[in-house]
């Protein structure tokens, strides 16, 4: 009877691919995921990787569009300073028609508004000169300069406030967007933890088995050589 004992036991492949299971269990619990190389699911990864560009992409559109919202409410907050100014100067312009008020005092509180608007324009609209020098002597010159510069600050302010309404929506069409693709991603890379568990066990009592099995082999081949010998 022929017999070598160097012959490759059936047992041991069958632990050997046992033990690998229960490691790529032990890696999708330890991560959370069902795809940790691309070993695991190659198409799946393909997929994956495609699902977060998207949803890097629409992370990055949304924060675009909150950042101009952002940078819309500080102009917007410049435009109710210059408002402010205005409604300031219309008051002293009604005033310069009063001869109990200093014409002087009041073309030099005009001269002051009038710089400090268009400081603020300059930053807000990039319009230095928005407003000419108001002249105290004429009033009624005055005051309609003022009302065409009210008039401009508030188109631009509605203008503002509807473009950051917009750009609000836009970002939460992104969030919407980005959440759908995280949820698909998910459902391909997140690990079924019980699922995972219960094969994890499945796989622990198998290679016990085996593991006995390979023994009692082990046992056998042992009495064999001790009868040939």
């Amino acid at each position: 009877m022929d017999f070598s004992v160097k012959q490759t036991s059936a047992n041991l492949s069958f632990i050997e691919r046992i033990n690998q299971e229960r490691q790529e269990a032990r890696e999708q619990l330890a991560s959370g995921k069902r795809i940790n190389s691309a070993a695991d699911d190659p198409a799946g990864l393909q997929i994956s990787n495609r699902l977060t560009s998207g949803i890097n992409a629409f992370e990055q559109l949304a924060t675009n569009a909150r950042d101009q919202v952002n940078i819309n409410q500080v102009q917007s907050s410049q435009l109710n300073a210059i408002n402010d100014n205005l409604q300031r100067a219309n008051v002293l312009a009604i005033q310069s028609g009063n001869p109990l008020y200093q014409g002087d005092a009041i073309q030099g509180e005009l001269d002051q508004i009038t710089a400090e608007i268009n400081v603020i324009a300059g930053e807000a609209l990039g319009q230095d000169d928005f407003l000419q020098r108001l002249d105290a002597t004429d009033p009624a010159t005055t005051q309609a300069a003022l009302e065409a510069a009210r008039a401009n600050i508030s188109d631009r302010a509605s203008d503002l406030g509807a473009d950051s309404n917009a750009l609000l929506s836009q970002a939460a069409t992104y969030d919407i967007s980005r959440v759908s693709l995280s949820d698909s991603r998910s459902r391909i890379e997140d690990a079924d933890f019980a699922r995972v568990t219960g094969e994890q066990e499945q796989a622990d009592t198998r290679l016990q088995i085996a593991l006995l099995n390979k023994r009692d082999e082990e046992s056998r081949k042992g009495l064999l050589i001790d009868q040939l010998l």
